[in-house]
């Protein structure tokens, strides 16, 4: 249970945008002013359900060094059952220019098995450099400074960037290189397009557009399809459902509640 519950959080934050700032983005974002959605994380072993965690997402328009952005921020948690097996409380928050799509600011905080971490990073744009923050446990604080002469998300901002383009412009078996800075590193993830398809459940069927994620060789994941996320093909683009095969058993997480996947928008107006 303490590998599923950490790993499938971290795979959730990790999200899956794009293939930069050349695509096209809508006029209007869907998550703009205020948006909550709250997800529900099951393991699956067999015939056996285990619902083992939550994640929660906002969003918030804000004005960052008079810059108009959106603030996003994300909690995952495990369950108070599961506590006394590893105890898992992430924070994580994101500030991007609206104009653009860029991030400004990162922040994340993690509590995994007593294992805790915190980075901070400050994007300038304007210098091409990135102030990274970072400080771990058996780990002492650390500032960098990293260049950015190109295209570069965090985990947050890179999870949102997915639902505001424009889907027109992707073939299925598009390869999406996805540049990101996580824990004060410059890396790369792939995705793949695979196209339109329906999450179904109770005889409900939502049209999606679905993505995938290149694993690479894992002694965890299947080598059957080990990653998707499907993200609705309406106006919203909810991440309504991702799955994860594994070795033994699948990781699953749904929209909540997933029987009725248009969550109720924060009352909160500034």
């Amino acid at each position: 249970m303490r590998k599923i519950i950490l790993l499938f959080f971290s795979l959730l934050f990790i999200g899956i945008p794009t293939k930069g700032m050349a695509q096209v983005l809508q006029k209007t974002y869907p998550f703009v002013p205020h948006e909550d959605l709250k997800l529900r994380v099951y393991y699956n072993l067999g015939p056996i359900w285990v619902y083992a965690g939550n994640v929660e997402l906002k969003t918030d328009t804000v004005t960052f060094n008079g810059i108009k952005s959106v603030q996003f921020t994300g909690t995952g948690y495990s369950l108070k059952k599961y506590a006394f097996i590893f105890k898992l409380e992430d924070y994580y928050r994101s500030i991007t220019a609206i104009d653009g799509f860029k991030p400004l600011f990162y922040e994340k905080k993690t509590l995994e098995g007593g294992f805790y971490i915190h980075n901070i990073y400050h994007f300038h744009w304007d210098k091409k450099v990135v102030n990274v923050h970072t400080e771990a446990t058996r780990h002492p604080e650390k500032d960098t400074v990293l260049p950015l002469r190109k295209t570069l998300y965090d985990v947050l901002s890179a999870t949102y960037y997915l639902r505001i383009l424009d889907t027109k412009s992707l073939v299925v078996g598009d390869t999406i290189p996805v540049p990101l800075i996580i824990d004060g590193k410059k890396t790369t993830y792939y995705i793949v397009y695979h196209g339109k398809g329906q999450m179904v459940y109770r005889k409900k069927h939502i049209p999606c557009n679905i993505y995938a994620a290149i694993m690479g060789s894992s002694t965890f994941f299947s080598d059957n399809d080990p990653l998707k996320v499907y993200v609705t093909a309406d106006k919203n683009r909810y991440p309504i459902y991702v799955v994860a095969n594994i070795i033994v058993g699948s990781v699953k997480v749904y929209l909540a509640p997933y029987d009725d996947y248009k969550p109720k928008r924060s009352s909160k107006r500034r």
